[in-house]
């Protein structure tokens, strides 16, 4: 059952891929990859690897809020060795979050603590991503930037920003817990009391994570600008404001559990949502292509720390 589901994820992704060389034009998308300059693309692939440096050290004090063990240089070949189970295993992200998990409870932390870490974290790079996505798209809307010069274009626009803004202010909902304790399950019960200990004013926690917050800012700048410079490579310039007010839905359908490494899904995405913006389908697919093949690189740069001996704390 679970080979199953491992080669109806892999041929989802294959398929969606499938489908936007198709819609896109095989030709146009390869001969726009061909013309890819590699001093941009160098420039990108710099800029996702500064960028994941940045959502390693995230991770790291966001555990260390949690009273985790949870040394930055530690984290940093954890987070790295995630990225490369994210490039190799279907799955997106969860193959890697899984690890990191497993990792870090073996420095001696409680495996949901440690579990609890690597979702907040998460959480945290996702709501930042789409609070500045949010202002971006207001702002694009204020300035009268209606995309795809269509009239269509604003309304679109304003279904987005309105999406984002229901996001926004999930986490300020007060959601009912109680009904974990209910639950004929341990860890819902210790969930619960994470959560319970997450707002209470006393223990500092929520105070401690929101300063991570900088941290997760400074982190989609950086997807951002390596979506950018990937757009600049393939000889196109596309406005930062749009970039970073676009970038919410391509990188949330590249973190799908779907195909492998998010190919497929981003690039869907991009056409979608970059071609709001007047950028061709072939530049836009290129983009998200560049961008997953940033994240390949890192993949296997990242391998050889797999063969580290695993050392306890």
């Amino acid at each position: 059952m679970r080979l199953l589901s491992l080669a109806a994820r892999v041929a989802g992704g294959v398929a969606l891929l499938a489908l936007v060389f198709w819609f896109v034009g095989a030709e146009r998308l390869l001969a726009s990859l061909a013309r890819t300059d590699p001093r941009w693309f160098a420039v990108a692939l710099g800029i996702a690897i500064a960028s994941n440096i940045v959502s390693a050290m995230r991770w790291a004090y966001i555990a260390r809020a949690l009273s985790l063990v949870a040394p930055t240089g530690r984290l940093i070949p954890m987070y790295a060795r995630a990225m490369t189970s994210n490039m190799l295993l279907p799955g997106a992200t969860v193959s890697g979050d899984l690890l990191r998990s497993y990792e870090l409870s073996r420095l001696g932390n409680p495996l949901l603590e440690s579990t609890a870490s690597v979702a907040f974290d998460r959480f945290s790079g996702l709501w930042t991503l789409c609070v500045l996505s949010f202002v971006c798209a207001g702002g694009a809307l204020a300035a009268g930037l209606t995309l795809s010069g269509a009239a269509a274009g604003r309304h679109v626009l304003l279904a987005y920003g309105t999406l984002l803004a229901v996001i926004v202010v999930m986490p300020f909902i007060p959601w009912p817990v109680e009904w974990l304790r209910r639950l004929p399950f341990k860890a819902a019960e210790r969930v619960a009391d994470l959560w319970q200990r997450l707002n209470d004013p006393a223990t500092g926690l929520k105070r401690r994570l929101v300063k991570s917050l900088a941290l997760s800012i400074l982190v989609q700048f950086l997807s951002a600008s390596a979506l950018v410079a990937c757009a600049a490579s393939l000889g196109t310039e596309v406005p930062f404001v749009i970039m970073l007010a676009a970038a919410a839905p391509i990188f949330v359908m590249a973190a799908l559990p779907l195909g492998v490494a998010g190919f497929g899904t981003r690039e869907l995405a991009a056409v979608a949502v970059l071609g709001l913006a007047g950028v061709s389908p072939d530049i836009a697919a290129g983009t998200g292509l560049l961008y997953g093949i940033c994240a390949v690189i890192q993949g296997l740069l990242a391998a050889p720390l797999f063969l580290l001996p695993s050392r306890r704390p």
